[in-house]
């Protein structure tokens, strides 16, 4: 296949993003939160993402834009750069099932859906909801309102504020309900509450953001492997998003080796984690510059890797992260549309 044509595959952004305005969820709070003025999801700390904002948002994202606005971009920037469906996860909402008052995370978490549903979501545009993950029954009530009623199957986990790892059968649940409905758990890194995995003993923003999404994200990934959650739920689809994949190799032995020394700690896997990986749905999303990416790809199987642009976030490296992976001189084209298109398609029930 000739470079131009190459540059012609089309793409399913497996994780965009919007920028929800907390206006507009409250704006489908119900009573009798709708008359509450506290914050709608925990903070952090006031980190300066922005350098001074010289910074800026990619695609001529701005702050405080309208859901209008922002699917106004999102298609323009789809139609400039072959991109034929956007999954579009929240930036703040997924914050919102860490606040401890259980009701109220369950109410702000239907509001934000019913906005994503109403006001984001298209055609071409997919919005991703969230879940009041520290009430399995909720959750799974939520769900499958989402499901029936607004169309969303995709859910957003972040990797902290959670009760337990994702691997804990006390989701069970959430798992069986989102199997059953053919919806998609995706489990995407934060930065949010990095005190949990020892972040607060660093200093910077820089020396947070890299290390506290990987951290994160790989601590819920060995509770959902090592305590069998793709053989126990063998149709559930699982995402882990954020941060790359070329770190799969060295941890996927490390589990392995584990697996061998302590098996009976791990009694739903009959097999090698790397194993149960290989032989799963559980997809993850790539970045076009990762150094052993080829190399990963072998290891554990072009079929489980999907693209994301990261817009409209400070770091998604958007446009070159698209233009990276179709001008990338050592992936074959089939690999490539499997890595931009094929693999999102099947993930996403698209």
């Amino acid at each position: 296949m000739t470079q131009s044509a190459t540059a012609e595959i089309p793409c399913i952004d497996a994780d965009g993003h919007i920028m929800e305005r907390v206006a507009d969820v409250r704006r489908y709070l119900a009573a009798p939160w709708k008359d509450r003025k506290t914050p709608i999801w925990p903070g952090d700390q006031p980190w300066d993402t922005q350098l001074f904002e010289s910074i800026g948002y990619p695609a001529n994202y701005e702050r405080e834009m309208t859901p209008d606005v922002q699917r106004e971009i999102w298609l323009k920037a789809m139609d400039e750069h072959n991109i034929e469906t956007a999954v579009l996860f929240p930036t703040g909402v997924h914050s919102t099932p860490k606040l401890q008052e259980t009701d109220f995370a369950i109410a702000v978490c239907t509001a934000a859906n019913t906005l994503f549903g109403r006001e984001f979501s298209g055609k071409r545009l997919r919005s991703v909801g969230v879940l009041p993950m520290k009430d399995p029954r909720a959750a799974v009530r939520e769900l499958e309102r989402c499901v029936d009623e607004l169309g969303i199957t995709a859910f957003e986990i972040a990797t902290t504020g959670l009760p337990f790892a994702l691997g804990d059968s006390f989701y069970d649940p959430v798992y069986e309900a989102a199997q059953r409905k053919k919806a998609q758990i995706c489990i995407h890194g934060t930065r949010h509450w990095s005190h949990e995995v020892g972040a607060d003993k660093l200093r910077t923003f820089a020396e947070i953001h890299a290390y506290a999404f990987p951290a994160a994200l790989i601590m819920q990934f060995t509770s959902v492997m090592c305590q069998g959650v793709p053989v126990r739920f063998p149709d559930l689809k699982i995402a882990f998003l954020e941060i790359g994949v070329t770190w799969l190799p060295y941890y996927l032995d490390r589990l392995d080796e584990h697996w061998h020394l302590r098996r009976r700690e791990m009694p739903h896997l009959s097999e090698r984690p790397s194993d149960v990986l290989r032989k799963s749905s559980i997809v993850l999303s790539i970045e076009a510059d990762e150094t052993f990416l080829l190399d990963t790809i072998d290891f554990v199987g072009a079929g489980h890797f999907v693209f994301a642009s990261d817009i409209p976030h400070w770091d998604s490296e958007w446009p070159h992260n698209i233009q990276g992976i179709r001008r990338h001189p050592k992936l074959s084209a089939d690999v490539k549309r499997k890595l931009l298109y094929d693999n999102a398609k099947e993930f996403y029930g698209l």
